[in-house]
């Protein structure tokens, strides 16, 4: 099991910005020689939400390859945090470190040269020089990067939604400058030097302040067990308290190039049947998962019966819209393309199915190019909506009913509504059914 085939999917996505002819070895070197301190002191770890922050941010890191230092002490958890065991933090971390990617490892050494990136976490103070140097922080639903001289005691509580938007943003950065390190490759120098600029004064708002936070989140069934799903799942098993009941629908077997974005697999679980291994990593947390190793499809649909709400994150075109077809109360759905990540939901009879949204299969027999950080957003963004809508305000004909974000600019996401196709298949089967 080789490092560079666990980073493949990785690889394929960072030559999008890249000359045909750059050797996979400068692809390697660039992800595994950035060198990242994740800095914390007890008070800013306090809460819930801080180690939800520094645990994600950690996992994102490693899973892109980074040389991870965690600094910080080695605290009791405060809740469950899969796939790290209960316990204390750093002592868990380092564990599943070992478990992660082939040859990636976390230290918990104290870097004796800078380092690439200094993330510091609330208003933490530390000696440690990096060339470049962030501080993360969130309230309930938004997370925030700042300058150090700016940062502030960490805010939020116990939620940790808003914990893990910082923790993705600030593991956007630690990937911004691997690919810096390969510039002279590139097809366009100023073009790639402007999409993976930093950005250091940020901040992305999951929900409208005041959302509710809701941790009761009844039965739902999940399509695929994939990595969006994974995300999602890694969300929500991090709520306070949470309960619920899921079902995740997939027929397919772990393998090493998952380990790049999976964030509740680990590499002993290699060839584990997927939905059986989440409702393992589940386990323990209040959040329950029934494995169904099916495929779903047509042949299939019918005698699995879908929930009455359900998430999407399949990358098959087509089976997304065979989920609405079978029009769920509620639908989530989350994808990827390249760089970008993409969430939206669906309610039967109001604004556009899922189908009106992506009206075009996209059939590719290749490996898909895929980053942590972005499978990461895609399943944080449905999570939220689900969550949203388990609060009771998240209906119909709502403005933000889809967003399309680019992590590497979190400064620019688009919210919109899903206009109605008046040529659209499945709202053309809902108005056949509602004629009988």
């Amino acid at each position: 099991m080789t490092l560079q085939l666990a980073l493949d999917r990785t690889m394929r996505l960072m030559r999008d910005e890249l000359d045909a002819s750059t050797p996979d070895d400068a692809l390697l070197a660039a992800l595994i020689e950035t060198e990242v301190a994740i800095v914390a002191d007890s008070s800013n770890l306090a809460s819930h939400s801080a180690q939800t922050a520094f645990m994600t941010l950690a996992m994102l890191m490693a899973r892109s390859g980074h040389r991870v230092h965690l600094v910080a002490p080695d605290i009791l958890l405060a809740a469950a945090q899969p796939p790290v065991p209960a316990g204390l933090m750093i002592t868990g971390l380092l564990a599943v470190g070992r478990d992660l990617l082939p040859g990636i490892t976390f230290s918990s050494a104290m870097p004796a040269d800078p380092v690439d990136l200094v993330v510091t976490l609330g208003d933490t103070e530390t000696s440690l020089r990096g060339r470049a140097m962030i501080s993360v922080n969130a309230d309930d639903w938004t997370g925030r990067l700042s300058p150090p001289a700016r940062a502030i005691r960490w805010r939020a509580g116990r939620w940790p939604l808003g914990a893990m938007a910082a923790a993705a943003m600030a593991a956007t950065e630690a990937f911004k400058i691997a690919m810096r390190k390969i510039v002279r490759h590139a097809r366009n120098p100023a073009v790639m030097m402007e999409t993976f600029a930093p950005s250091t004064d940020i901040e992305f708002a999951l929900a409208p302040a005041g959302t509710p936070m809701v941790s009761a989140l009844g039965e739902f069934d999940c399509v695929s067990g994939g990595a969006i799903t994974q995300s999602a799942l890694f969300a929500l098993t991090r709520l306070p308290e949470v309960r619920g009941h899921a079902r995740v629908i997939e027929p397919e077997f772990a393998d090493l190039t998952n380990l790049n974005r999976y964030m509740l697999l680990l590499r002993s679980h290699f060839g584990a049947q997927k939905a059986k291994d989440l409702e393992e990593m589940c386990a323990g947390t209040g959040l329950a998962v029934t494995p169904i190793p099916e495929r779903f499809g047509p042949e299939t649909a019918n005698s699995i019966g879908l929930s009455e709400v359900v998430l999407v994150g399949v990358d098959d075109i087509p089976s997304r819209w065979l989920v609405q077809r079978g029009w769920p109360a509620w639908l989530g759905v989350g994808a990827t393309t390249h760089w970008s990540a993409m969430a939206s939901f669906h309610v039967p009879g109001t604004d556009g199915c899922a189908e009106c949204l992506h009206p075009d299969d996209d059939p590719a027999d290749a490996p898909i190019p895929t980053v942590a950080f972005v499978s990461f957003w895609a399943g944080l963004l449905t999570a939220t909506y689900f969550l949203r809508h388990r609060a009771g305000v998240l209906g119909a004909a709502l403005p933000d009913q889809q967003i399309y974000a680019t992590p590497l600019r979190p400064e620019s996401p688009i919210w919109a509504i899903v206009p109605k196709r008046p040529s659209c298949p499945t709202c053309a089967s809902l108005r056949s059914s509602a004629q009988v």
